[in-house]
Parts: C-alpha cells; structure tokens; sequence
C-alpha cells in the first residue's frame, strides 16, 4: 500500500499551505503523518488434548490522518508545537488553525528542523514476509502452529489463549522536503493454563510478544508455558543473600542492557539526567578476571527487528555503529534537536542492539560455579533508569548446586546494580533474538545477543 497515493495528502497539504500563508512570520514548517494499521484478533477456549475453539474473530482496520505545526514566536524567538488527529470528514481549515493557535501556547527553545537528509534511506527489511503478503494467511498458520502444538499438550489444561497478528504501515511528509514510507508487523500471543487434575485455585498466563512467525517460535513458548505450569506447587522460597549468583535469559539480558544504552542518549545530558559519555566506563567495580566484557552495535538494519528502519523520528537516515566497546563508552547517540541544542554534530545513531556472545553453554556456565540461580522468569523486572538498579520477585527459578538441580523456587525478591553485575558475568555461546514491541508504557527494544547470563557480583537476594 503506497500511501503517498492517499487522495487526502493533497487537501491536507493545501489546507496547511493556505493557513502557513496567511500567518508567514510564524508558521515555520508543517509535518503529516499518514497511517493504516490492520490487526486480525482471535479468541480462543481449550481443553486437555485438543485444539482451541475460536468464539471471536475480529478484523479490526484504522485508517488515520495526523498533523504537526511548528511555529516561531514571541520575543526572544521560542519555538511552538502541536499535533492533531485529522478527520477526514470534517472541514480541514479550522482543524488545522486550531492547531496551529495551539503551537503558539507552546514555547521550547528554538532548533531547525532537517530540510535534507544525511544520506538515501535503505531498503529495510521491518515486515515479516507472510505477513506483508498476506495478514490472512500468515495468521491462519499461527493459529495452524497452535493447535498442531496444543493437542499434544496433555499434562496440563489449556483454558484459553488469544493471538493478535498486527500490520502497519506509515508514511510521513514534511514542508521541507523530507517524506518516507515503512511498514512494520508484530505479533501477541497469551495462553492461560492450569496443573491437571482441575480444579484449582491457580492459573499461569503468559504472554509472547514478536516480529515474525519464525520470532514467536510458539511451539517453543507453549513449551515454556506448561514448564512453569507443572513447577508451581512444588516450590520453595529462596533463602537470603548479599552475595547470590544469578543466570538469566536474554529477555533479562536486553532490558538490561537496554536502560545502559538509554544512558548514552545525548538527551539526557541536556535534560541532566544521569549520562555516560564517550571514554566513560560503564563499570562500577574492578573486573573480574574471568568476566566477560560488553561490546555493543546498534543496528538499523537487521532484518525483521523492533528497532530496524530506513528513517529516524525525525526523518533522517539511522546510522550503524559501535557505541560500547571493552566495557567502555565510544560515543552517544546525538539526533538532529539535541545536537543543535548542545552544540555537537548529531550522528544519528539508532537501532537494535548487537550484543557479542561468550564461548560457554548454558549447562557449561551452570557448571562452573558452586551454586546459582537459574531466573526462569520474574513477576515484573523495575529497573530505575537513572541509578541503573533494579529489582524483581521471582515467580519461577531453579536451585542449581554443583552443576545439579536441586530445587524449584518461587517468591523472594531478586535486586542488583547493573554497573556492578558488569564487573563480572560470562555470557552464553548461543545467538537470539529479542523484540519488545513499544507500548504504552515502554519503548520498543531489539536485541541479538547470548542467550543466558551469569552474573556474579552485585546481585542480592531477600528471602528465607
């Protein structure tokens, strides 16, 4: 769907050239965002040993129009912004003077916006291929791949799952000269399940959230879901300890990491939030020995990833590049508005992150240290972006001695001081890939790196 073709742009561009007309010295430039977003939704009901019954089927479309004004006012010059949502069905002059009086209420201090662009957008893989092609079919396979996977399932009972199958594309114009087009695919798959014999008084929903078919690998997740369902009545608390050794799972992994990468946009330090600079240390203690070290690459361009684009927020090229090398910082990341703010070239570094992996497997790592924590999954990991500590309950682990499994654990709270867990972990041979499609309450995050990690210092546990 090439949506620079939409019969609306040119009635949007012509009503927001006739008000910028009218109003020369302030109107300063004007931004229109087009999207069509299309989510095939099914709801489900299961039972031990057989596939799901659909009772809802919803093909929900939205179709949407969106503006921005920039304005330039007062004395001393400040700089105004507003967005509205446009409809289509009503008179577009008074919409868009309405938003640009509101522009006028706002005063940031003053930037230029990017009337080129740093180099010809790349052709990047964002969509799943089946699902470009074909959202239909491609969630028909996922709901095949389902019940093929949950007949087999008789330890547990499945009593209901949900699976959203999303595709959205956008397109964007601005008055100076910038325009682009993408589109983007995700998937959300939840199973509700219950330990035989029913009934009982507690249930496991988890949740999946990916990319592609090949990324949700839900066989797998199913997997995952009636692990966690058989372990919870045979469990125990962990007992309490200011020195504890951890493994987690690279989801853990990139949230981590995740908020360390966060600390190298150049917006924080304007904003004067806590920031780590080129040639800053990303430790807070003396590595270990035997640590591994951190070497990280974003990456706009790998295929089907949450953060992989031809074009930045701000319309601009992304650009490839190793922010993280031994442990230490090599550069932030500095976009158009900030750069100009602070001074300093914008570089326009963004996308998912490339992590280097280790040279042990997860049984090796399990192996090489007295006693461990295998995390398997936590109630809700907090991470407090500015001190970069963080904290979780443990809603399912294993207690690992010497190698061997000796028990299951759930409660007790998990917290650590990312800074110091880098002064000496180790990190798994294996290769994954993560994909935090953004919410209400989080960005998106893409990640390919180890698949587990040992971490070995700055970790507490409060338990038995």
């Amino acid at each position: 769907m090439n949506l620079s073709n939409d019969p609306m742009l040119p009635k949007l561009k012509e009503a927001l050239e006739e008000i910028k007309s009218q109003n020369s010295e302030t109107f300063y430039a004007w931004k229109i965002l087009i999207k069509h977003y299309q989510s095939l939704q099914t709801l489900m009901v299961g039972d031990v040993g057989s596939e799901f019954s659909q009772y809802q089927n919803r093909d929900v479309l939205d179709h949407s129009y969106q503006i921005e004004i920039y304005t330039r006012h007062s004395d001393p010059m400040v700089m105004g912004s507003s967005s509205f949502t446009i409809d289509p069905l009503a008179e577009l002059t008074e919409q868009i003077q309405k938003t640009y009086n509101n522009s006028l209420l706002v005063s940031n201090k003053p930037w230029d916006l990017p009337n080129k662009v740093n180099g010809e957008f790349e052709k990047v893989l964002t969509t799943d291929p089946m699902i470009g092609e074909s959202i239909q079919a491609a969630h028909g396979k996922l709901l095949e791949d389902i019940n093929k996977k949950i007949v087999t399932v008789t330890e547990v009972k499945a009593n209901s799952a949900e699976l959203f199958t999303n595709l959205k594309s956008v397109y964007f114009e601005t008055s100076l000269g910038l325009s682009g087009q993408k589109q983007d695919s995700d998937i959300y798959f939840e199973a509700a399940v219950e330990k035989l014999p029913t009934p009982n008084t507690q249930e496991v929903l988890k949740y999946k959230k990916s990319i592609s078919i090949e990324d949700a690998d839900l066989a797998s997740f199913i997997d995952e879901v009636v692990e966690e369902t058989l372990s919870i009545s045979d469990t125990v608390v962990p007992k309490t300890s200011d020195d504890s050794t951890i493994l987690v799972d690279s989801e853990v992994i990139s949230n981590l990491l995740n908020d360390v990468v966060h600390q190298l946009d150049a917006s924080r330090e304007y904003n004067k939030s806590p920031f780590m600079a080129k040639d800053d240390s990303i430790l807070a203690l003396k590595k270990a020995t035997d640590s591994d070290q951190i070497n990280i690459t974003l990456d706009p361009t790998v295929p089907v990833m949450a953060l992989s684009t031809p074009f930045t927020a701000e319309g601009m090229k992304p650009v490839k590049a190793d922010i993280i090398k031994d442990d230490i910082v090599q550069t932030q990341m500095v976009g158009n508005r900030i750069g100009q703010y602070l001074g300093v070239k914008p570089n326009y570094i963004a996308g998912n992150m490339l992590v280097n992996r280790g040279d042990k497997t997860k049984t090796e790592l399990i192996d090489s240290v007295d006693e461990c924590i295998e995390i398997i999954a936590f109630s809700s990991l907090l991470i407090n972006p500015n001190t970069l500590t963080w904290s979780s309950e443990i809603k399912l682990g294993k207690l690992f001695q010497n190698g061997k499994l000796v028990s299951m654990l759930k409660g007790g709270v998990v917290s650590g001081s990312i800074k110091e867990n880098l002064s000496n972990f180790r990190f798994s041979n294996d290769e994954v890939k993560v994909n935090e499609v953004a919410g209400g309450f989080h960005a998106a995050c893409g990640y390919v790196g180890p698949g587990h990690m040992l971490i070995k210092s700055g970790v507490k546990v409060v338990g038995e």
